[in-house]
């Protein structure tokens, strides 16, 4: 057993070791709901992406695929489906927004796996979305042919017309009347309609109760909300009502928003029906006498509305007149009291000020008072104190309190504020002047006093004294310098350098610019400059340089460069800062030179780029005392958006077949009319092109190319021109290659970039690949193991490829491991009508087939030939053995014997004392070899004493003995081992004496002889004595025969003959008693003795020892 662990971890070792390689591939192919190619889809579409995964290497497990969309698209689901060839269903998989990723358990050779993906396009992407998949092998295992484990195609979103309808009829009142009474119920029925040709989702729907006239207001209490019915589409939930049940509607209240989208099918509706109660609310604030009227509004929010359907509807319904709002006039009065002047004297002035605040009437209100700082920007205001000192009417000071803010102001709480009162506050503050001014004029000192009511049901009667301030002036202060300048004392200058300026638009890439800066002051300023990016897109500095100087001027010692970094709109390519301390002479000048790689968003019409230079001079202080700017706009050429789909008219195909490889051209619907794409298409070599490529416009406006350039297996062409929105399809005839396996095609087309851009560059490219089918072998030798010198049947078993065609031109040879040898004929086991050569002879290490052929609809043939070996061990045969292969697919071959090792134990017994004395001991000996190269385990030798023997001691050299059971537990036994143990035993009288001992094991491999896995010994003990006469003469003296230990041999044998050689006496078990009388012969009826004389006697003691004889005399 513990061999045959062994040799299997050595088997998978061995196979680990050989089959770490596969040959996954993967196909990719956009389809309809219907299982028909496409390549385009609709907005909001939903199509699917079929992935077929297949194996035509070793089997894998545990391999990963992959999916992603460039588009953001809700992928529905991803199932597994055909799953062929022995794969097992796909575990893990998993949808992760835009991407599906897996893993496959087991991918046989020759299995194949298709994973069918159902998207929903995005409601509002255009153009062109690229589909990526990926298949890859587990770590530790490499694939053959990496070419096919992506595949990568794409095609075009196109716009549909999207049409919604809103509706709303008025319930109740019925007949569109306003309500009767405050509290009446009003009831709207709400339709929306899809009338798109296409399945469409709104984002968004919302309802609202609006205040339309705003003559007063009214009070709204929800009472239901439901979908009373629906037409080709299930009634949404309606699950999005405000938490806020009543509220006083002034203006318009949301009362519902569903919140997510809802999918109408086209053509499909569903009905809402909402009741709520209108109660009398504020009042007219304009007093108008006229009924308030309120609506009902449904807005719905779309994804797309490119053909301007209404999004909101409003229903209206008159209610009741509101009464007029009441007015009140509250009045403020401030007065400085200290300085009276115009001015302060110092900044340190203490400014006192009483505040008056009046309601004249005509009724109570609750209101609030309060003062802000008005002063010039930058004069602060500190509050020392606030207090009320006195009131008039019916209010007093403890009604209220006052509170200093932490922003400069003071304010009261709310009070009732009667009518006809007043209340007054005495403030004191000290204002702080502002760093400078505009021009150095003088600040300006200034309080406001305010007075509010806080009823939305009251208004001010006259609202022109409800706020009321009062000015001081400051002292001087310092000019602000702080204002750009015109370019007095500074110049700055730039321009395009590369490409020729006027010569655009210009394709995609580097721009030279050359900058100049001027200091034309006097005096020497300090710099600060920056140069930001202006445009839209990416832009990339690639270099900045000082490349001249005049006047003095030295190049800055550090530009401050983002160099080779890519830049958005608003960030900044180089710059000098302030810390830079850069200083230009008086009179001089700079010239920079710099390149920007743009990358600009594509358009569909000549966009330009541009960055923006500002440099500044500034003073001592920083501060900035002349600013120039200047840019330069580069138009670049506009975008086409073209996008690839290649794919296999089938996937996959038996050897030397034809089919197409098609490939989908599209110019996107988002994109310009483009000309003179270069199109490129290369196939893997093995691939043979039958034809001439055929071209067709499928959809729009599109010239094919007028020819093909086919060099190989790469085809070159000239699209012409494609206009927005249009298709071609290239369909290449091909000839699947001569074996299997997964095969590549690569198709390509680029724009002229030096006329367009590509809005999206991944789609301009996609790769697929061809699953090839092709016989498969396997081969299997039978039995598996075997022992050296004996024979094996190695059978090959060749399976036909899918749709069992039929097959001609197999050849291999199948080269033996070293070691093996051809043993007899190779014989056909299942020939199936199949026709062939067999090579390789007896006693050779190399066998083979040539030229095997045999008929379609023939599903499998084998063949076999016997082999040998002599040396132990375990011989693997797989794909690496075979040479002179055509046609078929050897790749997970593996087959295995194992030749074991020959066992033969041999064992011997020998006694030191073959004929020992009754009272002796005697000592066995027993030896046990291992004759051979096996190993044995288990070694046990079963040493049972017979009842002649009575165990008295043992040695062993190994293992250990019981004296009990009689089993010596010898353990394992090398090859060529020998060992021993010696017992000494005593001896029974009577008892038997021959001893036997066995060898076994439990050893797996085959004893070949087992006629020495036995021995026998034995001592015989010698107590017999047999008298040479007796006297029968009655005197009770020596009258019988007596014999000593005849006893002991209850089975003994007596004969007695006299002179003439007949018999006088014969007993069996004699008893000693033989008187001398015949019992036998002439005389033994007379009942006489013998006469005198001398007898003969034969003893067979029957204990396996040989007989006795001897005399003996009668006499009387």
């Amino acid at each position: 057993m513990k061999h045959q662990l062994t040799a299997l971890l050595l088997i998978c070792l061995s196979f680990i070791a050989r089959a770490q390689t596969t040959d996954l591939a993967i196909t990719l192919e956009a389809r309809n709901l219907t299982g028909n190619a496409i390549s385009q889809a609709h907005i909001y579409e939903r199509y699917t992406y079929l992935l077929t995964i297949s194996n035509t290497g070793a089997p894998v497990s545990d391999a990963t695929f992959s999916f992603n969309l460039s588009s953001v698209e809700e992928i529905e689901s991803a199932v597994a489906q055909n799953i062929l060839g022995g794969a097992t269903s796909p575990s893990n998989i998993d949808i992760n927004q835009s991407a599906v990723s897996g893993t496959l358990l087991n991918m046989p050779n020759s299995s194949s796996v298709e994973i069918l993906i159902t998207v929903r396009a995005e409601p509002t992407f255009l153009g062109g979305a690229t589909a990526m998949a990926t298949v890859q092998p587990p770590p530790g295992t490499t694939d053959v042919n990496p070419a096919t484990n992506d595949s990568v195609i794409s095609i075009i979103m196109t716009e549909r017309d999207i049409i919604f309808d809103i509706t709303q009829s008025q319930i109740a009142p019925a007949g569109g009347a306003g309500i009767s009474n405050w509290g009446d119920t009003v009831s709207y029925e709400m339709t929306i309609t899809n009338n798109s040709s296409i399945e469409y989702p709104l984002e968004d729907f919302e309802l609202f109760v609006s205040n339309v006239n705003r003559a007063g207001s009214a009070i709204y209490t929800f009472i239901d909300l439901q979908c009373s019915s629906s037409s080709g589409m299930s009634c949404p939930t309606l699950d999005g009502l405000s938490t806020v049940t009543t509220t006083d509607v002034i203006g318009n209240f949301r009362y519902y928003i569903h919140g997510e989208p809802v999918v109408f099918p086209s053509g499909a509706s569903f009905t809402m029906q909402v009741s709520y109660t209108l109660d009398e609310g504020g009042c007219d604030r304009d007093a108008r006498n006229i009924p308030l009227i309120m609506g009902n509004r449904l807005t719905i929010i779309p994804f797309l509305n490119n053909t301007n359907f209404i999004q909101t509807d409003t229903i209206e319904t008159a209610t009741l007149i509101n009464d007029p709002c009441q007015c009140v006039d509250l009045e403020t009065e401030v007065i400085r009291t200290s300085p009276t002047a115009s001015s302060i004297n110092a900044w340190t002035d203490v400014v006192t000020y009483e505040f008056t605040y009046s309601n004249n009437g005509p009724i109570e209100v609750p209101a609030f008072v309060y003062m802000v700082n008005g002063s010039t920007v930058g004069t602060e205001i500190e509050i020392l104190t606030a207090e009320c000192i006195s009131t008039s009417g019916p209010v007093d000071c403890n009604d209220f309190n006052i509170t200093i803010t932490p922003d400069t102001r003071w304010v009261t709480s709310q009070f009732q504020f009667p009518p006809n009162s007043s209340i007054t506050i005495r403030v004191t503050v000290v204002f702080s002047p502002p760093e400078c001014t505009q021009g150095g004029a003088l600040p300006n000192l200034a309080v406001r006093g305010v007075a509010t009511e806080f009823d939305n049901d009251v208004l001010e009667c006259d609202s022109t004294n409800n706020s009321v301030a009062d000015r001081i002036d400051g002292l001087p202060v310092n000019p602000c310098n702080n204002d750009p300048g015109d370019g007095e004392l500074i110049e700055l200058e730039e321009v395009q350098v590369s490409p020729v300026p006027g010569a655009g638009p210009y394709p995609y890439g580097e721009v030279s610019y050359e900058i100049i800066m001027r200091n034309t002051d006097s005096i020497a300023h300090q710099i600060r400059f920056k140069d930001l990016q202006s445009s839209d897109g990416t832009g990339i500095l690639r270099s900045i340089d000082c490349i001249g100087t005049t006047g003095g001027a030295s190049c800055p010692s550090s530009l401050n460069a983002r160099i080779d970094q890519p830049n958005q709109n608003g960030d900044t390519f180089w710059e000098i800062l302030d810390a830079d301390g850069f200083m230009m002479p008086a009179n001089s000048s700079l010239t920079f030179e710099k390149v920007i790689d743009w990358r600009p968003p594509c358009q569909d019409t000549v966009f330009s780029v541009a960055d923006n230079l500002v440099m500044e001079a500034v003073d001592s202080n920083l501060d900035v005392i002349d600013t120039v700017t200047a840019s330069v706009a580069t138009p670049m050429v506009p975008c086409v958006d073209i996008v690839v789909q290649t794919f296999p008219s089938i996937t996959s195909a038996p050897i030397n077949t034809d089919f197409e490889w098609v490939v989908d051209i599209t110019n996107s619907n988002v994109s310009v009319d483009a000309s003179d794409l270069t199109f490129n298409n290369l196939m893997h070599p093995d691939f043979e092109i039958t034809g001439t490529p055929i071209c067709s416009v499928v959809n729009g406006t599109a010239s094919c190319m007028p020819t093909f350039n086919i060099n190989g297996n790469a085809i070159e062409a000239v699209i012409p021109s494609m206009s927005s929105g249009s298709t071609i399809q290239v369909r290449i005839p091909t000839r699947t290659p001569s074996y299997g396996g997964s095969f590549e095609n690569r198709a390509e087309v680029q724009p002229d970039f030096e006329v367009t851009g590509e809005t999206t560059p991944s789609s301009n490219i996609s790769t697929s690949s061809l699953f090839i089918l092709t016989t498969q072998t396997s081969k299997e030798f039978e039995p598996s193991v075997i022992n050296s010198g004996e024979v094996s049947t190695l059978t090959f078993n060749l399976r036909n490829s899918v749709g069992l065609p039929a097959q001609s031109g197999i050849n291999f040879t199948d080269n033996l491991p070293a070691g093996m040898t051809i043993s007899g004929e190779a014989f056909w086991v299942n020939q199936n009508g199949a026709l062939g050569t067999f090579t390789g002879v007896v006693g050779g290490d190399a066998f083979g087939i040539q030229d095997l052929s045999f008929p379609s609809g023939t599903d499998e043939v084998s063949f076999a030939v016997e082999v040998t070996c002599t040396d132990p061990g375990i011989y693997i045969n797989d794909f690496q053995n075979f040479s002179n292969l055509n046609n078929l697919d050897v790749s997970t071959v593996f087959a295995s014997l194992e030749v074991l090792p020959v066992l033969d134990l041999a064992i011997t017994k020998t006694v030191d004392i073959l004929d020992p004395e009754v009272n002796d001991t005697v000592t066995f000996t027993i030896e046990v070899q291992n004759l051979q190269t096996a190993g044995a385990t288990g070694v046990t030798v079963q040493e049972n004493l017979p009842s002649g023997y009575t165990y008295v001691s043992h040695s062993t050299d190994v293992g250990i003995y019981d004296s009990l059971s009689g089993v010596w537990q010898v353990g394992d036994l090398a090859a060529g081992a020998t060992t021993s143990m010696q017992i000494t035993v005593s001896l029974n009288i009577p008892g038997e004496f021959i001893n036997v001992v066995t060898v076994d094991s439990i050893s797996t491999f085959t004893d070949i002889d087992l006629e020495n896995n036995t021995a026998e010994a034995f001592a015989r003990p010698d107590c017999i004595v047999v008298p040479e006469g007796f006297t029968p003469n009655g005197d009770g003296r020596n009258d019988t025969f007596e014999i000593r230990c005849i006893n002991l041999y209850p089975e003994s044998e007596l004969v007695i003959v006299n002179r003439y050689g007949s018999t006088v006496y014969k007993a069996t078990n004699y008893q000693n008693d033989w008187d001398g009388t015949p019992t036998q012969g002439l005389l033994h009826d007379s009942d006489k003795a013998l006469p005198t004389g001398t007898y003969y006697w034969k003893l067979d003691l029957k204990d396996g020892s040989q007989a006795r004889v001897g005399w003996l005399y009668i006499n009387y």
